[in-house]
């Protein structure tokens, strides 16, 4: 499982807090932030949040912005707000920036600034999002009803067994549906296979299910 990361998350609109509740679900340490005392209210009962404008400099000195691994800008009400926003955090020192665009100019100067990460998503992706920036996740589909589809390395705890011996689904649940070794093609899972280190491995299976398996 990756280490545990913190993230800042700046703007509790829909995307901004669909990111961040998922992240505080998934056990990772997240701080959200905007400058709206009444969103800070509605979700501080939920996650931890802070009231405060990040693009001023003194307010990122103030939550010491700087401490933090990542930083997911979620502003879509005001570009300048995003973009100041996005510019005071690289300068501060966080590196990893996953912003969100509402337009293409928009996403263009983002990515001038430095922004490493550009998403033009709403509510329905700030799951999918807030489980790729903790680190888990290759990538990440939800799925109607219960079930998701995710891609990660293969887990310490399996590297070297092949699927039948390590008795993945009886244990946890989860069909492993295909592997890709580095520099090798993409295979169909079966009973054989065996798990490398740095393996792909594609799977399906409710979230709790997912999460057992990681963690192993």
């Amino acid at each position: 499982m990756a280490d545990n990361r913190s993230v800042l998350v700046v703007g509790l609109g829909r995307f901004g807090s669909a990111v961040a509740t998922t992240l505080d679900e998934m056990g990772q340490d997240v701080l959200a932030v905007d400058k709206d005392a009444e969103l800070v209210n509605r979700w501080s009962a939920q996650i931890p949040t802070v009231q405060a404008d990040m693009t001023d400099v003194l307010a990122l000195e103030q939550i010491n912005a700087s401490d933090f691994d990542i930083a997911v800008v979620a502003i879509g009400d005001s570009v300048e707000a995003s973009v100041i926003t996005a510019g005071n955090l690289l300068d501060a020192g966080i590196s990893d920036i996953w912003a969100k665009s509402v337009s293409k100019e928009h996403a263009r100067i983002l990515q001038r600034i430095g922004a490493r990460h550009i998403i033009n998503a709403e509510t329905d992706a700030g799951k999918r999002v807030g489980h790729l920036v903790s680190g888990n996740y290759l990538d990440y589909i939800e799925l109607e009803g219960a079930y998701n589809v995710v891609k990660i390395h293969t887990p310490s705890q399996f590297v070297g067994y092949t699927i039948g011996d390590a008795k993945i689904h009886d244990r946890y649940g989860i069909t492993i549906v295909g592997v890709k070794s580095p520099g090798h093609e993409f295979q169909y899972a079966s009973n054989d296979l065996e798990l490398r280190r740095n393996d792909e491995l594609i799977i399906m299976g409710k979230q709790d299910q997912i999460d057992h398996f990681i963690r192993g």
